[in-house]
């Protein structure tokens, strides 16, 4: 969708009646039945939105996976965005959030916002890997897990250098937040319901991948048939018993769509890899907006960012009291087990030289990034 700048009263008008019905569309190549979707948003807007979105001068379209009204167990902080932006552009960007998986979910949505048929979206980091590869470095296990480790390498130079001027280069999306829900687990469903507590147990089961290739790698190496399933269907699968086994964390666990977190039996708590999300949008939108509102995003974006950080403990503490009371068991390997996934899987592994000379040219750079996120 194009920017939208207002130049006349009647160009006002007419924007405001098409807004939700542009919002809505996403591309030709796409078949969906998205006008009666656009014309019951236009009915739900109320009056203040309205004028909100009549008064701005750029319509931002932000598509989201997870439900705006499920803010006690997700950290989407799609208000917080929301406010935060319209704050600081001075009402000038009007943030429209599709939410609950509306306009699609993981690799869909990072599809439509590299196309620029949305502006923004939220998405994991593995499910955009096919358009952005440099983001799969993160998911070679057992060096980046932890919050701090995880902040610590996206907030160094070394991050900044060579992954996000990188992906800047590539022209389709700027990164302007991270999500941090927690540490992804090795899951059984409750169909299969066996407790998985050291690479031994992973040996033949049917285990669901997102999509990216070093977490394909990793569960092959546990001997497991990995299957790249699209998030959306995941709980069907595992209803079905077409599934054995899935790793998002936690928080991802609970808030997976089609109520997956009814289907699921044991979570293993290995701390493989951080189960991180990007807020992106897409760069040549961001680019041909003016300057001082390009400073603005990024200023709503570290808001956003510190508020996260503040309300993710809480969240996570929620999402596993809440899985509990539906039955499913959490699991915290021992030392000993633990020590079993590192010594299968671990970043000094000779399985991951390949990874490290194709996403970052060297071995000498991820021993830099290993160094920046220990630090």
């Amino acid at each position: 969708m194009a920017l939208s700048n207002k130049h006349s009263s009647s160009q006002i008008d007419h924007r405001r009646r098409a807004f939700t019905r542009k919002a809505a569309y996403v591309v030709a190549s796409c078949a969906m039945p998205y006008d009666l979707l656009a014309n019951e948003r236009c009915q739900q807007k109320t009056l203040e939105e309205l004028e909100k979105c009549r008064r701005a001068n750029f319509n931002m379209v932000f598509a989201s996976p997870y439900d705006t009204h499920q803010w006690r167990a997700s950290p989407h902080m799609h208000q917080q965005l929301k406010n935060n932006i319209e704050y600081f552009s001075e009402g000038k960007i009007y943030l429209d959030t599709y939410h609950n998986g509306a306009l699609g979910v993981g690799t869909e949505l990072a599809v439509h916002t590299a196309r620029g048929a949305i502006q923004a979206a939220l998405i994991s980091v593995s499910n955009l890997t096919p358009i952005l590869p440099a983001l799969d470095i993160l998911n070679i296990p057992f060096w980046c897990a932890g919050q701090q480790q995880y902040l610590n390498l996206i907030s160094s130079k070394t991050w900044q250098d060579h992954v996000l001027n990188k992906i800047h280069k590539q022209g389709k999306l700027n990164i302007l937040m991270h999500y941090l829900p927690g540490a992804r687990t090795v899951t059984s469903t409750k169909r299969y319901g066996a407790t998985i507590k050291t690479p031994k147990d992973m040996q033949d089961i049917v285990f669901r991948i997102p999509a990216s290739k070093v977490l394909n790698q990793f569960y092959d190496l546990c001997g497991t048939r990995p299957v790249q399933v699209p998030w959306k269907k995941v709980a069907t699968l595992a209803e079905g018993g077409r599934i054995e086994a899935l790793d998002p964390s936690i928080v991802g666990l609970f808030n997976g769509p089609n109520e997956l977190r009814k289907h699921l039996g044991v979570i293993s708590k290995i701390d493989s890899v951080q189960d991180g999300w990007l807020l992106v949008v897409n760069q040549p939108w961001f680019n041909a907006l003016p300057l001082k509102l390009q400073h603005a995003l990024h200023d709503a974006a570290n808001k956003t960012f510190k508020e996260h950080l503040e309300q993710q403990p809480s969240i996570a503490q929620y999402c596993e009291h809440g899985l509990k009371k539906l039955g499913t068991d959490i699991y915290q390997p021992n030392k000993e087990e633990i020590a079993q996934w590192h010594a299968l899987a671990g970043p000094d592994q000779p399985q991951w030289l390949p990874f490290k000379r194709a996403l970052l040219g060297s071995e000498k750079l991820f021993m830099q990034f290993f160094a920046a996120a220990q630090k």
